[in-house]
């Protein structure tokens, strides 16, 4: 799931990056809300290579294929000022929902770092939290997976908090981020 990049250029399918792409995230399943950064008109959404199993890294080049049908909702929220994707996940085992930010890099430290740098951004600009304890929040609080090793050049990390640890950030989060 993508949209069109922010370049004039022909761009390859497979290499996942900042405006989505072929970002192959088992934690996009339905009822998932993906926020992607629009920098061109109209966004240019596209979706394609559905899967019935994948596990996280999806470490062996292919998941199970498989035709599927896909519905989405597509809104736009102005003044989002997205670097990279961001996710809320559908129920998710025992921890229930889940906002996830990433990195897309290749480099996986760089990767990394980027996930949790966006994810001290969200809780310090709409949570009101200090860099410092934002910073720790996302240490006891997050979970840092990788997503996707298989689409050269990229690596994609996630940084996935269940929504039981934000509190009344949650609420805030949840409408400045789609709304």
């Amino acid at each position: 799931m993508g949209v069109a990049p922010a370049n004039d250029m022909p761009t390859e399918v497979m290499p996942p990056g900042f405006h989505g792409g072929n970002m192959d995230i088992r934690h996009l399943t339905a009822g998932s809300r993906l926020l992607l950064p629009v920098k061109v008109d109209g966004g240019l959404f596209s979706v394609g290579d559905v899967h019935a199993a994948q596990g996280d890294g999806e470490v062996c080049v292919t998941a199970i294929e498989c035709p599927g049908a896909v519905t989405v909702r597509i809104g736009l929220v102005k003044g989002a000022n997205l670097e990279a994707p961001h996710y809320f996940t559908a129920l998710e085992g025992t921890v229930g929902r889940s906002y996830v930010t990433t990195g897309i890099a290749p480099d996986l430290m760089d990767a990394c770092k980027q996930a949790v740098r966006r994810m001290i951004s969200e809780l310090t600009t709409i949570g009101g939290l200090s860099r410092e304890e934002a910073y720790i929040f996302c240490s006891v609080a997050g979970d840092l997976r990788v997503h996707e090793i298989v689409d050269r050049p990229n690596w994609v990390v996630g940084l996935m908090i269940p929504q039981n640890s934000f509190g009344p950030v949650w609420k805030k989060l949840v409408h400045r981020r789609t709304h």
